[in-house]
């Protein structure tokens, strides 16, 4: 059997009655009631009724939409069995003709036997027709890689033989000059990579001036806003850690509190449980006696007495027993003061009932005077109502204003979190300026210290130029000056070197440091392990055949006009050998 399908949407119908909802009664509504203050009673049976109507009107359309859903599912479902009768009919009489056609092929094709076993014609045809057209595809992918394949077999042995040409050609000619030109060629890249690394640091050392250059023009007045925000926000922190110390120090005091508390009240339940306990105790002693009496009470009654003795024994009985049960009363009543007021004495307790008089008559005075107090705050709520009605008309306007007025403050908030947070990182990054300033003045006073300052010559109209100078002063690193003072004496290293360099000719020198300095740094970013051997003096060899020494190991840049005189001397050098050789043969 073939299971049965699920109704389409198209028959089920939307529950629209289930919002169809009687309409809700007008009712007075009744005034304003505050909170704390139970609503009358008739309010709240009228909000019961329409509560009640609402939900009877809601189980209604919920029956009657239930009930229509009902109806139309039974009528797809029988709707859907005729169908499924006719389909499996329809089915079965296709079956029994393709089974013979799977069968074939299965016979035929035992591999396929477990992809066709529950499939009918048109299927095992289909899979049959997508794998012969699979197994075609990979024909063809596999002719057109071979194909491929074929081709590059063909361009590489092209330039095999192009090279097997060359190397050819290059064997007749003399082995020395290639590797000359080998050994220039490396060099002149080498020296390219070098001039490219120049420029790009160049390039950084001028954006790090302009920055710094930049900087320093607002650097005063952003330090100055920053030391001030910096000292608020102590201040605000120094008050918090007070807040917070009071706060803990209550909620300290509080746990105590409630602590202590906790105990009172335990040992107050154990003394009434105490209490409780003697009090069942006395209450079955008594009980006990009263038993006791009743019984011998009823012995005597039992017991068989003269005629005489009954008529006058009945008489003084019915006194015995009054005065008896009056006893018990009064006994049962002095146990019930006693276990309520705690006092054994009865002199005692008369005075317990006296004083209790006495709070009657006070409670009676307060509760008058409570009736009349609660008369006066009935008037007051009355009042305060109608200010109230009053109010609100005006509490309105109030709170569009507060709403304004606070929805302002927000705004100006946000804005000084925003300045706080740009002054915040302007401060970072003046201090980053600060220290890479700092770094590059200890840099120049580390490069400048070889030098020495001959105060008298620099300052030759100053009568004591050794008190007002820094050449001789040891500086602290640590001091607030430190900065300054640095700075003072480069610049007086600086004069120095500049009245040392006037009759010299300052472009050479300059090139010949930046070639240090450049050669310097390279070697600085060597590893380790990168460790230069020193070559024995006495080499046969001559410098411009060495294929292994660089300018890293020489320290100096070839220039065009010197690698233009080394090929020269190299092609004359040649041009001699060869007419000796000719020579000699």
């Amino acid at each position: 059997m073939v299971p049965l399908r699920t109704a389409p949407s198209s028959f089920h119908k939307p529950r629209r009655l289930a919002s169809r909802r009687q309409p809700r009664i007008p009712s007075s509504q009744p005034p304003p009631i505050q909170a704390g203050v139970k609503p009358p009673i008739h309010v709240q049976i009228s909000e019961l009724h329409r509560k009640i109507q609402l939900l009877e009107g809601d189980r209604k359309s919920f029956y009657e939409s239930t009930q229509w859903t009902i109806k139309k599912n039974k009528q797809t479902i029988k709707h859907l069995r005729e169908e499924n009768k006719i389909s499996y009919h329809r089915l079965s009489d296709m079956l029994s003709g393709e089974e013979k056609v799977v069968r074939w092929v299965i016979k035929e094709w035992k591999d396929e036997k477990s992809h066709l076993r529950n499939k009918n014609g048109e299927e095992a045809l289909a899979l049959v027709d997508h794998r012969l057209n699979e197994k075609m595809k990979q024909l063809n992918s596999l002719r057109h890689e071979a194909e491929l394949k074929q081709r590059r077999i063909e361009e590489l042995q092209l330039q095999h033989s192009l090279r097997a040409l060359e190397t050819n050609e290059l064997r007749g000619t003399d082995t020395e000059v290639a590797k000359t030109t080998r050994n220039l060629e490396n060099r002149l890249e080498k020296a390219k990579l070098k001039g490219d690394e120049a420029e790009n640091i160049t390039k950084v050392y001028l954006q790090l001036k302009a920055y710094m250059q930049d900087e320093s023009l607002n650097f005063e007045n952003k330090l100055d806003a920053m030391e001030a925000e910096v000292i608020r926000l102590r201040r605000e922190f120094s008050e918090l850690q007070v807040v917070n110390h009071e706060a803990e120090v209550a909620r300290d005091s509080a746990k105590s509190q409630l602590q202590k508390l906790e105990e009172n009240l335990f040992k107050d339940r154990k003394e009434r449980e105490k209490v409780m306990l003697e009090a069942k105790k006395r209450t079955e002693e008594k009980k006990l006696l009263n038993e006791r009496i009743e019984r011998k009470t009823q012995h005597r009654d039992h017991i068989p007495l003269r005629s005489e003795e009954i008529v006058d024994m009945q008489g003084t009985k019915a006194d015995i027993l009054k005065g008896r049960w009056h006893m018990f009363q009064t006994e049962i009543a002095f146990d019930r003061i006693k276990e309520a007021t705690g006092v054994a004495d009865p002199n005692s307790v008369v005075r317990r009932f006296l004083a209790q008089g006495d709070a009657f008559t006070h409670l009676e005075s307060l509760r008058k005077q409570n009736d009349l107090t609660l008369a006066k705050l009935r008037q007051e709520k009355k009042h305060l109502q109608q200010e109230l009605t009053e109010l609100k008309y005006a509490g309105e306007t109030k709170a569009i204003r507060n709403d304004q007025f606070m929805a302002e403050l927000q705004t100006h908030v946000s804005t000084q979190e925003k300045q706080v947070a740009a002054a915040k990182e302007d401060l970072e990054s003046t201090i980053r300026s600060l220290l890479s300033a700092k770094a590059g003045v200890e840099h120049l006073a580390i490069k400048l210290q070889p030098i020495t300052v001959n105060l008298p010559q620099l300052f030759p109209t100053s009568p004591h130029p050794e008190k007002s100078q820094f050449a001789k002063k040891e500086l602290n690193p640590n001091a607030p000056d430190y900065v300054l003072d640095l700075m003072a004496q480069n610049e007086e290293k600086l004069l120095q070197l500049q009245s040392d360099m006037e009759g010299h000719d300052v472009p050479d020198l300059l090139h010949h440091l930046t070639e240090q300095e450049y050669y310097a740094s390279l070697e600085g970013k060597l590893p380790a392990f990168n460790t230069r051997i020193s070559l024995p003096s006495d080499t046969t060899k001559d410098k411009f055949f060495d294929e292994e020494e660089s300018e890293d190991e020489t320290g100096e840049i070839v220039t065009r006009a010197a690698l233009k005189f080394q090929s020269q001397k190299l092609i004359e050098s040649r041009s001699k050998k060869r007419g000796r050789s000719r020579r000699r043969s």
